[in-house]
């Protein structure tokens, strides 16, 4: 009789295990820093001779230059878009963005960015437009990213200044390239 009434609960708990719900976003915190990780590895990924993002941690740099510097209105914007890429993987795909296939990764965000590009369309000829959430999560990657200080002093023909001026060089291109990539 135990036996019987244990097989009745098992199936409906295996089932309520299964489902993944979106998150919603109030504020990033150290523990957003792992998506935040895997989102910037999906658009700057590594290359032969560069680090991707993961490697020069964009997500702490983006948590705290959310927290520290956006304006309250744009870090809603961020927040929200987070919860509906969070929305959006688990719709399409049934799992979290950071648990996802690099290749169902790149869809989801070529999904959204034809999704900003129909946004700004839309907001052209206003007079105040508003930023897509996709369009300021990839501006906070690409700046991270770029001026970190691996990328500055690895990924880029670093001269320290000051530097003696010389005016009139010949550029030679297979030595004086000023990005690696």
């Amino acid at each position: 009789m135990l036996l019987g009434g244990g097989t009745l609960v098992a199936p409906s708990f295996l089932l309520q295990s299964c489902e993944e719900e979106a998150r919603v976003w109030t504020s990033l915190s150290e523990a957003d820093i792992a998506l935040l990780d895997e989102l910037g590895e999906t658009l700057l990924p590594s290359t032969e001779g560069l680090p991707g993002a993961k490697a020069v941690e964009i997500g702490k740099y983006v948590v705290q230059v959310v927290n520290d510097c956006l304006l309250p209105e744009d870090q809603d914007t961020f927040l929200s878009g987070l919860g509906n890429i969070d929305a959006q993987s688990v719709e399409k795909h049934g799992e979290r963005f950071e648990d996802l296939s690099m290749e169902n990764k790149k869809v989801l965000l070529g999904d959204l960015q034809n999704e900003a590009i129909s946004f700004q369309e839309e907001q052209k000829g206003m007079e105040e437009p508003k930023v897509h959430y996709f369009s300021l999560l990839k501006e906070l990657m690409v700046t991270g990213y770029f001026s970190s200080k691996t990328i500055v002093t690895e990924g880029f023909a670093y001269h320290p200044i000051p530097g003696k001026y010389e005016g009139c060089i010949d550029f030679d291109a297979s030595k004086d390239r000023a990005y690696k990539g």
